[in-house]
């Protein structure tokens, strides 16, 4: 059976069984189900206040343990009615979290009639996952679209698990694109923290479906195939076509497309150590932060252009105005906070000094946003550019772009006694998220005419900018990125 994940602040998961039998007035969900709660006993003699003529019975009591944070919602009634989803599944992936992660975290049913209705009311949903087994098509109601689509935006994060049926794959991508028609679905790439959060992931195992007995063990090994809907720099609606939750019970439905059971637990893990670990991050995203000033200046403002493209151009939306506020408040530069929002193609490109990249996959610039910007730069523009939390996709687009803009001119990396580490700030060493030791700053520049007309971090820079980031940034940290992006700008600008 296939499954989808999808992951936000909060997460939402949904997965279909791996096998089943259907009649009109039953649902039988194979797999074990999920345990019966512990019970303790204990045993005393139970003394009453005041003498009674009566001997004195043992009493026996039966008490629960205190009961863990609820860390995973399993979504009921989403378009099949009586459809329950995969509850023992989803026990038995919480009981390996606690066996392998020692971390205990439980789960709940979630009637998303209840959701919808909560959300109505103007409660908000606060369990950080929710997840939807989605073994037939999804047929969501508007209230419940926007009740999800709002979850996500604030911080949780949707699992949806496809059980490998090509019907509720289809459904959920025409959900998703619904929920969020800006934000594309896309293939998670190989270097994404959700593959290396806990387990190092590189490749899984997917057995070949077959209802043959001799095709048994046969086995197909790829790369993990989750996709996902990145909302700032966080996946928060996170798909799996191939089925994963009858792998974490440990179960496997020969006729059915789904990943090996060792690796579907594997994923799953990563799943709940990705969500745990940005929730926080996922919350500070979810609010708007704006930052202003005096409108009247005595000279001219700096005004941060930030280029509109296809690669996850806006990963930190509060990342620009805090850099501003710094610039603002520790160098005499007249700032202006608002940040304008720019494509290549716009007319008033060449009115700029200075153009802001980032991103976290290919900017995909066609050919003719390409002749413009190379204009730009030879004419006396610069771009700045950054590499948002370091990922792999988008550092090798831009180098390719920058081969592609000057061919003869290559990124070379600037020495440790360039006039930019010095200019403002006296710059020898910056510290990296998560490393204790600094290291020299990593700027490159393409030069034109003894001119810099490209500067780029390979490292994120923006995420330190934002003042939280990603757990999993490749990235400086807030201080120091503040400190190169201040010279970085006061360089431009000499």
């Amino acid at each position: 059976m296939k499954r989808v994940v999808l992951l936000i602040c909060g997460v939402v998961l949904v997965c279909g069984a791996a096998g089943m039998t259907w009649a009109a007035d039953r649902i039988t969900v194979w797999g074990l189900p999920p345990k019966e709660k512990p019970h303790f006993t204990k045993a005393a003699e139970g003394m009453p206040p005041l003498p009674l003529p009566v001997v004195p019975q043992r009493r026996t009591e039966k008490k629960r343990p205190p009961a863990p944070p609820k860390l995973l919602a399993n979504v009921t009634n989403f378009g099949f009615e009586g459809w329950k989803g995969s509850p023992g599944s989803v026990d038995q992936l919480l009981q390996n979290g606690r066996r392998f992660l020692n971390i205990w975290y439980g789960w709940e049913n979630l009637d998303i009639r209840h959701l919808a209705r909560q959300h109505t009311s103007g409660v908000q949903y606060r369990t950080p996952i929710i997840y939807l087994c989605a073994y037939y098509p999804l047929e969501l109601t508007d209230d419940q679209r926007t009740a999800l689509r709002d979850y996500a935006l604030g911080g949780g994060t949707i699992l949806i698990n496809c059980c490998g049926q090509d019907e509720a794959f289809a459904s959920a991508r025409g959900e998703i694109k619904a929920m969020f028609p800006k934000h594309p679905l896309r293939l998670l790439p190989a270097d994404h923290p959700l593959y290396h959060s806990y387990y190092t992931i590189e490749k899984v195992k997917y057995p070949v479906p077959s209802s043959n007995p001799l095709d048994s063990g046969a086995v197909d090994e790829d790369l993990p195939r989750l996709q996902a809907v990145t909302l700032g720099s966080r996946a928060a609606v996170i798909v799996s076509y191939e089925d994963l939750a009858c792998g974490w019970n440990e179960w496997s439905n020969p006729a059915v497309k789904r990943v090996d059971p060792k690796d579907s637990t594997r994923l799953g893990l990563n799943l709940v150590t990705y969500a745990t670990a940005e929730q926080r991050l996922a919350k500070f995203q979810s609010k708007s932060l704006q930052v202003a000033g005096p409108s009247l200046r005595p000279r001219q403002q700096f005004q941060m252009v930030q280029v509109i493209h296809d690669g996850n151009w806006d990963p930190n939306p509060s990342a620009v105005p805090l850099l501003l506020k710094e610039i603002a408040s520790n160098t005499s530069i007249a700032v202006k906070f608002e940040r304008q929002l720019m494509q290549i193609k716009d007319p008033a490109l060449f009115t700029h000094p200075m153009l802001y990249m980032t991103g976290s996959w290919d900017p995909n610039l066609n050919k003719d946003e390409k002749v413009l910007l190379r204009r730009y730069l030879a004419t006396g523009g610069m771009l700045l550019s950054d590499c948002a939390s370091g990922r792999v996709e988008y550092d090798k687009a831009f180098r390719t772009l920058c081969a592609e803009l000057f061919p003869n001119n290559e990124l070379t990396v600037l020495p440790a006694d360039h006039a930019l580490f010095s200019c403002f700030h006296p710059i020898e060493g910056a510290l990296l998220n998560h490393q204790s030791k600094p290291i020299q700053p990593l700027i490159e520049a393409v030069v034109l005419n003894d001119r810099p007309v490209i500067l780029y971090s390979p490292l994120g820079l923006n995420d330190g900018w934002a003042h939280l980031h990603s757990a999993y940034a490749r990235c400086y940290v807030t201080a120091d990125a503040l400190k190169l992006g201040t010279n970085l700008i006061v360089f431009a600008m000499q």
